[in-house]
């Protein structure tokens, strides 16, 4: 059980550090995006280890909007309904989308011991104008079963302005991205491709998930 929450946790966590695909991308030498993911996924570790919860939303909310291209993202998982939002309509989703994405993974127990819990990354290759990561999660013995005691994870990076960015996360054989795009143009179907109506029942979402997280706060 243990192992599964903090599964779902990370798939939480890095729907925050998914990014444009831009034309001007180029590349990471494989061992410079060795040592980024080793470093990143270290600063990870340690704050969601952090025990104070205020400190924790704090941390992963600033690398969040310091690195994020929210705007990107919210159109992508929305896909072909893009175009059927008037001009008041995309900057409401734009904005509710932001505060969605820094909602969600509050929305899942934080509160776990992250002693113990170790990586390692097991190859780097160029990929076209990407690098691809892979990287070998181990799970504690409180954590780890008899059918899990690690996590494969593939990251995709790029530089864009000189600076790296992740721009997809795939857990086996599913990529982070398309599987919000498939939740999203459900929530689309349900609302009767009513936008007004989609908008409203992500406000209820973001909402909840906003109050979850306040909760939380208060009994820590």
């Amino acid at each position: 059980m243990k192992s599964k929450i903090f599964l779902q946790l990370i798939t939480a966590v890095f729907m925050l550090f998914a990014f444009d695909v831009r034309a001007k991308t180029s590349p990471v030498d494989e061992a410079e995006a060795a040592s980024w993911a080793q470093n990143t996924g270290h600063e990870l570790i340690d704050a969601l280890g952090n025990p104070d919860l205020q400190s924790k939303y704090d941390t992963l909310d600033k690398m969040f909007n310091e690195d994020v291209d929210t705007s990107y993202i919210a159109k992508f998982v929305i896909g072909k309904y893009w175009k059927i939002f008037d001009a008041e309509q995309k900057q409401a989703y734009l904005t509710l989308f932001n505060r969605y994405v820094l909602s969600l993974y509050k929305n899942y127990p934080l509160d776990f011991n992250t002693d113990g819990i170790d990586f390692e990354i097991t190859s780097a290759r160029i990929n076209g104008n990407f690098t691809d990561i892979f990287c070998k999660v181990n799970l504690p013995e409180n954590m780890a079963s008899e059918n899990l005691s690690y996590i494969m994870l593939e990251f995709k990076v790029a530089k864009t302005d000189g600076k790296i960015k992740i721009y997809d996360l795939k857990i086996g054989e599913s990529s982070l991205i398309l599987t919000y795009r498939n939740r999203f143009y459900t929530m689309m179907t349900e609302a009767d491709e009513e936008v007004s109506w989609f908008l409203e029942d992500l406000e209820t979402l973001t909402v909840s998930n906003e109050q979850n997280a306040q909760q939380k706060l208060l009994y820590q």
